[in-house]
C-alpha cells in the first residue's frame, strides 16, 4: 500500500511480517535502560544527517546479542504529542528499512546498539524516511570498515 501522491510504503510487505506481534519491532529489538543510554552516548560514535542523527556502539560483552535501538525526539521538538508523533515515524522509517542491517545480525563483534535523534522539528514522513535509510546505509559501511581495520 502506498500513501497517495508519494512512492513510500506504509505497510511491511506480508514476506517479513510476523504472524504473532504483526509489524511491530519486538521488544528484545528496543533499547532499553539508563545504563545502555549512558554508555551509547559516552562511548558511541556518531553519524550526521540534516533530518536526523545516529548514535552507535558495538558491543562485544553484553550478554544480549543482535542490535538494539533507540527513538529520541529532544523537547525543543514541541509538546509531548509532537515529540511521540515524531518517534513513532522514525520507528515506522527504521522498521521499513531495517533489512539493510541484516548482513550485520550474526557477527562476531557482538551486538550494534544505535539511537535515531531526530534534529527538525519540521520533517515530514517523507524526509525522515529518506534519512533513516541514508542514515542506515552509512551506519552500514562505517561497520565494514571497522570490521575490515580488526
Amino acid at each position: 500500500m502506498l500513501k497517495a501522491g508519494t512512492s513510500l510504503p506504509l505497510v511491511m510487505s506480508e514476506a517479513r511480517s510476523n504472524k504473532i506481534t504483526g509489524n511491530r519491532l519486538p521488544r528484545r529489538a528496543i533499547l532499553r535502560g539508563k545504563d545502555s543510554f549512558e554508555h551509547l552516548f559516552q562511548n558511541g560514535s556518531r553519524i550526521a544527517g540534516k533530518v536526523a542523527d545516529i548514535r552507535y556502539y558495538v558491543s562485544s560483552n553484553d550478554a544480549i546479542s543482535g542490535r538494539q535501538t533507540a527513538f529520541i525526539a529532544g523537547r525543543r521538538l514541541g509538546n509531548a504529542v509532537k515529540r511521540n508523533r515524531y518517534k513513532r515515524l522514525l520507528r515506522e522509517a527504521y522498521r521499513l528499512q531495517q533489512h539493510i542491517l541484516d548482513p550485520f545480525d550474526d557477527t562476531p563483534e557482538g551486538s550494534l546498539h544505535f539511537a535515531f535523534i531526530l534534529k527538525s522539528p519540521r520533517a515530514g514522513y517523507a524526509e525522515i524516511y529518506a534519512e533513516v535509510g541514508q542514515l542506515l546505509q552509512k551506519l552500514v559501511l562505517q561497520l565494514q570498515q571497522n570490521r575490515q581495520k580488526s
